[in-house]
């Protein structure tokens, strides 16, 4: 939060707004953060879980076989709309199929990273479907590698179901999916998902809206791989395909529509306090929007919220939130924000809360989580939780020519709990 003028205090009555939200005790065993329960075990019949452990750093060994086994091959063929029929990509952000109810508040939940088939992704997904929402967005990234069964265990139910949304699900395309050339994403998992109505999600790109809101799902994912093994050392820039900026321009209107406020949802980090950004996409859509945005992605493995801020080249003002600790537990948590000028992007927090030591180097890892967005009129709340409580609040609204106002920000019940809290006075 930049110069929007948010309000530094907490929420009035903070102790009965997490008593209010406590968690639907759903879980077949208790919650504590014991090295047990991060290494799987039978739930409601399921086989045991993938272990965290095997995806952390110092797991690599494990990655690299999947990888060089799936890696090789020619890209899916990028879809999108042209072929759909009347199906634009472009849907109603409504509660409910019904007209008379199209004005209820309108909640989805997000989350980053989550395709791992782990004990923390069940959790997660649990927490998901006590909140009942009306969409579940799935940020990218199915482990280890995307492929068709990795899709159909860490997804679809093999060993932990993906939680769908009472309107509908949409999932986004990223890199590690694009590690078996995007086959078990395009093929096998997009099918599954889209509108309760029976509208399959056609493409890696869609957009939900209303008449003050624009949700626009893009895909980083199909053009964040490039030689096999040399995409290690040279990174690809993720570059928005020309068929999704046709789309953008065409059938979303993002250029001419100066009215909604705009949600950009990606895999990749547009920029970042921790490591190095991705800045090609919004170059691009800079080109189709000149307002501030509010942008949620995922890739790294933590949860941070940064003020308003423009890469120097792209020049897209965007206020960025990291949600990539949905199935894997925060792994850097020692983590500082690095030092120099690419790095200093206004970094509001960042969560380090020790959760567990896993391994028999006793790696800290800390706590996974989601965010619920709530539309309601031109008002937005958006709510990160972890999988326990509560954490953080914030309101925005949209002011004239689509303008996004933050009306403000919940301190954490214990402001302690998060490593860094900067909020800036308000103006």
């Amino acid at each position: 939060m930049s110069d929007q003028g948010h309000d530094e205090a907490p929420f009035r009555d903070s102790g009965q707004y997490v008593g209010r939200e406590r968690w639907k005790r759903s879980m077949v065993t208790a919650h504590a953060g014991t090295q047990a329960r991060l290494y799987g075990e039978d739930v409601e019949g399921k086989s045991a879980f993938n272990k965290a452990i095997a995806f952390l750093k110092i797991r690599v060994v494990l990655w690299v076989g999947h990888y060089l086994k799936s890696r090789f091959g020619r890209k899916y063929p990028f879809p999108d709309y042209t072929t759909a029929g009347e199906d634009d990509g472009v849907y109603d952000l409504v509660a409910s199929a019904e007209e008379s109810e199209a004005a209820e508040p309108v909640v989805i939940s997000l989350l980053g990273d989550w395709g791992s088939g782990t004990r923390e992704a069940y959790e997660a997904a649990e927490r998901v479907k006590a909140d009942g929402p009306h969409y579940t967005i799935h940020l990218g990234d199915i482990y280890y590698v995307g492929s068709p069964e990795e899709v159909q265990e860490n997804m679809l139910g093999g060993k932990v179901q993906w939680p769908a949304g009472s309107q509908g699900s949409f999932a986004l395309n990223a890199n590690h999916e694009m590690y078996s050339q995007g086959k078990g994403y395009f093929k096998y998992l997009l099918p599954e998902l889209g509108l309760d109505d029976g509208r399959g999600q056609k493409a890696s790109f869609f957009c939900l809206k209303n008449e003050h809101w624009l949700v626009i799902g893009l895909d980083t994912g199909y053009n964040s791989t490039g030689v096999p093994i040399l995409e290690m050392v040279t990174r690809p820039n993720c570059k928005l395909h020309d068929k999704l900026m046709t789309w953008l321009r065409k059938e979303v209107g993002l250029e001419d529509d100066t009215q909604r406020g705009v949600i950009f949802l990606s895999h990749h980090q547009y920029y970042s306090g921790f490591e190095s950004g991705y800045p090609k996409p919004a170059e691009q859509l800079s080109q189709l929007i000149r307002r501030p945005v509010l942008w949620v992605w995922g890739h790294e493995h933590r949860f941070a919220l940064y003020g308003k801020h423009a890469d120097g080249k792209a020049g897209l003002e965007a206020y960025g939130r990291c949600l990539g600790h949905g199935g894997l537990p925060i792994e850097d948590i020692r983590d500082e924000p690095k030092q120099g000028d690419k790095y200093q992007v206004g970094l509001v927090l960042y969560d380090r809360r020790e959760r567990a030591k896993i391994g028999v180097f006793g790696t800290p890892v800390g706590y996974n989580g989601y965010a619920n967005l709530t539309f309601a009129g031109n008002r937005l709340t958006v709510e990160y939780k972890d999988t326990e409580r509560p954490l953080v609040r914030e309101r925005w609204q949209v002011g004239d020519s689509g303008v996004l106002q933050g009306v403000s920000i919940s301190k954490p019940r214990k402001a302690e709990c998060l490593r860094r809290w900067l909020l800036p006075k308000p103006t």
